[in-house]
């Protein structure tokens, strides 16, 4: 069975805890990521617990996961299964300095799995930089850099 493993990483002049405040509040994310996140809800069970059910997914392709590791900011990690792959994505809030850095592993599994590294590579980017814009001007608001 083909496998493709992706890890990425950028940091954020938040700290760990204001990060994971922020990327927690799924209804903002189609704020800051209206192309992968724009039909982002909860589906069943108590947010940010394990075995919750979350729509997610990059437009026009949307899925729904489950939530099987609950840690915040440290871990959390979703599992999912869609056109034949299946996938785990663990995101991540690790505390450097006066910030943090955002952390993103994904593993898929399934025939096809590798044809998806362009695509993640290219999305994940995306997502990360975008997120980290929301967070930083949002920081800078609560800060009254505004």
């Amino acid at each position: 069975m083909a496998e493709l493993r992706v890890v990425g990483e950028l940091p954020l002049s938040v700290s760990a805890e204001r990060a994971w405040e922020l990327w927690s509040r799924v209804e903002d994310w189609p704020r800051w990521d209206w192309v992968g996140s724009a039909d982002a809800r909860w589906l069943q069970g108590e947010p940010w617990t394990e075995g919750a059910r979350l729509r997610v997914g990059h437009r026009p392709r949307t899925f729904d996961a489950v939530l099987v590791v609950v840690d915040p900011p440290r871990e959390v990690t979703t599992q999912a299964r869609g056109l034949g792959i299946g996938g785990r994505h663990t995101y991540r809030f690790l505390s450097r300095g006066n910030g943090c850095v955002f952390r993103m592993e994904e593993t898929f599994h399934g025939r096809g799995a590798r044809l998806l590294k362009p695509l993640v590579r290219w999305y994940w980017g995306r997502q990360m930089l975008a997120f980290r814009r929301f967070a930083e001007a949002a920081d800078s608001t609560v800060d009254g850099r505004d």
